[in-house]
């Protein structure tokens, strides 16, 4: 696929042009598309891993075991509902779970909460860090694909090479991470 720049025709960058055949403006240009190819990829993966995640999983389960509570809460009692009868039996109910009393029962209706947040968290936490190993890898696989395009005409790309050089090893060190 060819394409002008400055009056020029030049060949598609992605094609890879015959070192005899190179001009100035196919140098450019597989600069200019080389830069923006890895600016690409560097913003690709900057924007699908944001930090968001884990709280709003965390804040999910913990609701989820909140709800869970409530309605063992309202429900284990002699009296039904969230009267303040239906708390106390309702406590009582559950603390007598463990041969305890209101206390006790206090605590085994507040470890569903816990217990869903902690692993909401550990679950979201997890899965994100599977999608940035992924997402790194591909950023990687990309990088790697344009480093192999430039490397033919090397003596042209020196510092291209050096910045991609620099981004594989620190998108390497952020999936052993």
């Amino acid at each position: 696929m060819a394409r002008e720049m400055n009056g020029e025709k030049i060949e598609d960058t992605k094609i890879m042009v015959e070192p005899e055949n190179m001009t100035q403006t196919v140098i450019e240009s597989m600069k200019a598309q080389a830069s923006q190819d890895v600016s690409e990829v560097l913003q690709e993966l900057e924007k699908t891993h944001s930090g968001i995640t884990e709280g709003l999983a965390t804040a999910l389960g913990a609701g989820t075991g909140a709800a869970g509570s409530l309605a063992a809460l309202s429900s284990l009692g002699t009296v039904s509902g969230l009267s303040a009868a239906g708390v106390t039996t309702g406590l009582a109910a559950a603390g007598a779970l463990l041969g305890g009393g209101m206390l006790v029962g206090l605590g085994v209706l507040a470890t569903p909460v816990a217990a869903f947040g902690v692993f909401s968290y550990r679950m979201s936490k997890r899965i994100k860090k599977a999608n940035k190993a992924a997402a790194v890898g591909l950023a990687a696989k990309k990088l790697c694909e344009i480093q192999s395009r430039l490397i033919q005409h090397k003596e042209h790309f020196r510092e291209e090479l050096l910045h991609i050089k620099t981004s594989l090893e620190i998108l390497t060190s952020m999936k052993t991470a």
